[in-house]
């Protein structure tokens, strides 16, 4: 009777999550006690049962992951990343058990791009509406928070309201302000939950920080949404009415007038006012910010899971399934990168690749007073492949499995006209076509002239009465390769996934300048913004200031060499050594691009000034299936890289 009190006031300790997710010690020590075994055996048990106890208390295993952008399913090779993913989460999170390792699964932003598979789910009954399939899988798999990026946002404000209303997790971001929203009547209200209270009573909610209860110890969480999120929406004003920065922001450059730092550091004191002494920045940054937040700013922070940028961390050898690469991939950093607060005291910083493709996961150690003490060697991405899946299940000793209720949400997915059509074969191509993210935001690809053809093509086509001149194309708006040799619809859907409508502006030379320096202007940085171009040759010299933002130039910085040719074959030096052709200032060009960027989108306020001619009921998704199949006649022959660039970066910054 004395163990069996001595084991109920364990539990009335607060230790009764305990019981749920490590039964093998506390039920294993009772049925034997029960069945007489001798007392040293009965309080072996017990040992074990306090051991776990203690591992519970001082270890946590993250597993993270970001900017998934509704990629279920490879478009060239056709592997279904998410029920990998599934599968890897969950046969990570059964090995933390069986090492009384508490599990935390978050997050960290864009979640969703409105491709065919967040569109698909409006055709499946039972969820409804677009990008409901990818909650209901996080659902499925016991998400605990996501921080949000951008692209949640892509399908406006009123898909964003059914998407938080249908998790069963918070949306965290300590820098958005939800206050004023305004939504089409019938949609659910976006509830503002309160700061620093626990995740699970801010369950579809948008806060600025939570925390959960792990292992029987409380982990605060925080959120940051990118500094340039009015930047990356399309068209902000009309598609998220009434959101905004805390402290509102610039209304030209659309960057927030308060630094995120303090908002952060306020809901870092919230949390630890409620004696939470583990906290995780979840901090959706891109490759370009105007206001990181490094860690030399901060304090209180022990983890940042980092996203929206280009790259991911992994240890430099794989051990089994732990930092097991897929082929061809290489890390650019170590992972975790070690860092220091203000205070001196350790943050590890964390990220994982993109769209599905690893699950990260770090194993973490923390001392009494809530630092980080070490770091499990095993730590690291896991690639969502069958190799590791394998390799994991080797480690458990029983298959890993995808969880059934993820199956069957993915199934009906599949299953809907929509996705059943994505498989016919369009074309064919010669060579891959490149949309790696790295590549189409620093360079010219030949997926790039491809999509900047098919619009200059298709403008010239159907309006020929504008003399359409040139096109541009954003490199943030390529967001996959098509590998070929067949050319099926899902490849083209997923490399063109906003499948934007085109607008033919009407420009001034000096309009026109203002342009071509924003599109160059942040390189090194890998940014969306980098142009993809028809009808125009351009050089540039990144080691020249960049100039970004603005509606008109008189005068050249980065842009050295700008040439344009005319629908009717004439040719325009605007910029020649640097130099500008002040007559050339005064012409007018006519340009197409998506209608992202003619509203502003990536900081074209040139575009945004100029003269809309036109705006097509086309999306690009069919604008380039039509001029692959009735221009190229199916077969698309473009080297990689190309061999003639139209875009060349004269000298390295």
């Amino acid at each position: 009777m004395r163990h069996r009190l001595l084991f109920a006031s364990l539990f009335a300790a607060g230790l009764t999550g305990l019981a749920a997710t490590a039964p093998t010690y506390a039920g294993s020590w009772e049925e034997e006690y029960d069945e007489g075994i001798p007392h040293a055996k009965a309080f072996k048990h017990f040992r074990q049962f306090r051991e776990c106890l203690e591992s519970r208390r001082s270890r946590l295993q993250i597993l993270h992951s970001s900017d998934n952008e509704s990629s279920f399913q490879d478009p060239n090779t056709l592997e279904p990343k998410i029920l990998n993913y599934a599968a890897i989460e969950s046969g990570l999170e059964q090995v933390a058990r069986e090492e009384c390792i508490p599990t935390l699964h978050l997050t960290a932003g864009d979640h969703t791009i409105p491709g065919p598979f967040y569109q698909a789910a409006a055709e499946v009954p039972e969820l409804g509406a677009p990008g409901l399939g990818d909650i209901a899988i996080y659902n499925a798999m016991g998400l605990k928070a996501n921080g949000m990026g951008n692209h949640e946002f892509d399908g406006g404000i009123n898909d964003f309201a059914r998407m938080v209303d249908a998790a069963n997790y918070p949306f965290i971001a300590a820098n958005l302000d939800f206050s004023q929203v305004q939504l089409d009547a019938g949609t659910p209200a976006i509830e503002i939950g309160p700061d620093a209270r626990a995740c699970y009573f801010s369950r579809g909610k948008v806060v600025k920080s939570c925390w959960v209860l792990i292992g029987g110890q409380p982990v605060g969480l925080i959120g940051r949404a990118p500094a340039d999120f009015f930047n990356v929406i399309s068209d902000p004003i009309n598609t998220l009415p009434g959101l905004d920065f805390v402290g509102g922001r610039d209304p030209l450059t659309n960057q927030p007038l308060v630094s995120a730092v303090d908002q952060v550091l306020e809901q870092v004191d919230l949390l630890e006012a409620r004696g939470i002494k583990r906290i995780i920045l979840v901090d959706h940054a891109q490759d370009f910010t105007a206001d990181p937040l490094s860690t030399s700013l901060l304090r209180g922070i022990d983890v940042i899971v980092a996203a929206g940028s280009t790259g991911f961390m992994a240890q430099p050898v794989a051990q089994g399934p732990y930092s097991l690469l897929r082929d061809g991939d290489t890390a650019q950093a170590d992972y975790p990168t070690w860092r220091v607060d203000s205070q001196g005291n350790t943050v590890l910083v964390i990220n994982s690749d993109q769209q599905y493709r690893y699950v990260g996961n770090l194993i973490v150690s923390f001392d009494r007073y809530g630092h980080i003490a070490d770091v499990d060697g095993r730590s690291g991405p896991v690639a969502t492949t069958a190799e590791a899946i394998d390799e994991l299940s080797t480690v458990l000793g029983t298959a890993v499995q995808t969880p059934a209720k993820v199956i069957e949400i993915y199934d009906s997915i599949q299953q809907t006209p929509l996705i059943q059509d994505a498989f016919a074969v369009i074309g064919t191509t010669s060579a891959p076509l490149n949309g790696n993210r790295a590549d189409v935001r620093s360079r010219e690809t030949n997926l790039g002239r491809l999509a900047a053809d098919s619009t200059l093509w298709f403008a010239q086509t159907n309006y020929p009465s504008i003399a359409v001149d040139i096109a541009l194309k954003n490199g943030g708006g390529i967001r996959d390769t098509i590998q070929g040799p067949s050319i099926i619809r899902l490849t083209v859907e997923a490399a063109l996934a906003f499948d934007n409508q085109l607008a033919i502006l009407e420009m001034t030379g000096d309009q026109l300048l203002a342009a071509m320096e924003n599109a160059v202007s942040r390189v090194p940085a890998l940014d969306g913004r980098f142009p993809q171009i028809a009808g125009m040759q351009l050089e540039f010299d990144a080691s020249q200031p960049g100039v970004q933002g603005l509606a008109s130039l008189s005068s050249a910085s980065r842009v050295r060499n700008l040439t344009i040719t005319r629908a009717n074959g004439d040719v325009v030096a605007l910029v020649t050594g640097g130099v500008v052709n002040t007559a050339a200032l005064g012409e007018t060009f006519v340009m197409a691009t998506n209608d992202f960027l003619s509203t502003g989108g990536d900081g074209y306020a040139a575009l945004a000034a100029a003269t809309k001619l036109a705006t097509t009921s086309s999306g690009e998704q069919q604008i380039l299936e039509d001029y692959i199949q009735s221009f190229l006649g199916g077969s698309v022959n473009l080297p990689e890289p190309l061999l003639d660039p139209r875009v060349v970066q004269i000298a390295i910054p």
